[in-house]
C-alpha cells in the first residue's frame, strides 16, 4: 500500500514538473516575440536577397556566399587572389584573370580580368574589365557588351561623356549597372553594384569612417579607375 502511494506521488511530481516546464517555455517564447526592436537581427542583412535579381551578367550571383563564389571561380579553372581595400574595413575582394561568362565567342580582346567584392560577408559588387587590342576592337567589344546589357537589363537609364570617357548606367530593382568605356586606354568595364548593401546602415557607417577607402572603391567600381593597393 505504501509502495502504491509512493508511485502515485512520484507520478504527480513528474506531471507537476512537466506543467511548470511547458508554462515556462511558453512564457519565454512570448517574451522573446515581444522583445524590443534593438534586440532584433540586422534587418538589412536578413532582407537583402528578397527583391533583387540574383544572376548577374558578369557570371556571379548576388545570393552566393564567399565560399560559394570561390568554388564557382575554381570550378571554372580560374585562380583568384584575395585582397582588402584596408585591413580594418569590411570589404573583401577576390580578383582573377579571365571571366565567368563566355567572351571568346563574342569578340577578341587583349586581356580580361574579373573582381568580386564582399561587404561583411555579403556580395557588394562584381566587375569585368576588358582591354581591347585596337580602336576597331574596342568598338567591337563595346557594341557586343552594350547589346548584352540591353538584352539582360533593357535600355540604359542614363549616359554621360567626359573627354574620352563614356558611361552608361542601368538601375534595375536594387542593382546598379555601369558600362564604362575608356577610349584612351582602350578598355571596357562592366560593373554591377548591390545598392541594397550600399544603402544599409553598416555600409553608411563604413563610408563615414573610411572616407578615402570608400572613394577608392567607388572610383574603381563605378568609373573604372585603377588603384594600386
Amino acid at each position: 500500500m505504501v509502495r502504491v502511494k509512493k508511485m502515485r506521488l512520484n507520478k504527480q511530481i513528474y506531471i507537476f514538473i512537466f506543467v511548470v516546464f511547458f508554462v515556462s517555455c511558453s512564457t519565454t517564447k512570448d517574451i522573446w516575440n515581444k522583445r524590443p526592436d534593438w534586440m532584433m537581427p540586422d534587418k538589412n542583412k536578413v532582407e537583402l536577397q528578397a527583391d533583387i535579381p540574383n544572376d548577374l551578367i558578369t557570371g556571379f550571383n548576388l545570393s552566393s556566399s564567399i565560399g560559394q563564389t570561390k568554388k564557382m571561380i575554381k570550378d571554372n579553372n580560374l585562380s583568384y587572389k584575395k585582397e582588402r581595400i584596408e585591413k580594418r574595413t569590411k570589404i573583401e575582394s577576390y580578383r582573377f584573370d579571365g571571366t565567368l561568362f563566355d567572351t571568346k565567342n563574342l569578340f577578341a580582346y587583349k586581356k580580361a580580368t574579373s573582381a568580386v567584392d564582399f561587404f561583411d560577408g555579403t556580395m557588394l559588387s562584381s566587375r569585368v574589365s576588358i582591354d581591347a587590342i585596337s580602336d576597331e576592337n574596342l568598338e567591337e567589344i563595346v557594341n557586343a557588351v552594350y547589346q548584352l546589357l540591353v538584352n539582360f537589363y533593357s535600355n540604359p537609364l542614363s549616359e554621360t561623356s567626359i573627354y574620352s570617357f563614356q558611361t552608361y548606367k542601368w538601375d534595375i530593382d536594387n542593382v546598379e549597372v555601369f558600362l564604362s568605356i575608356d577610349k584612351e586606354q582602350k578598355s571596357v568595364l562592366i560593373s554591377e553594384v548591390n545598392s541594397k548593401v550600399e544603402e544599409s546602415r553598416s555600409f553608411q557607417e563604413f563610408k563615414d569612417e573610411f572616407i578615402e577607402e570608400y572613394q577608392t572603391y567607388e572610383e574603381e567600381v563605378r568609373y573604372g579607375k585603377k588603384e594600386k593597393r
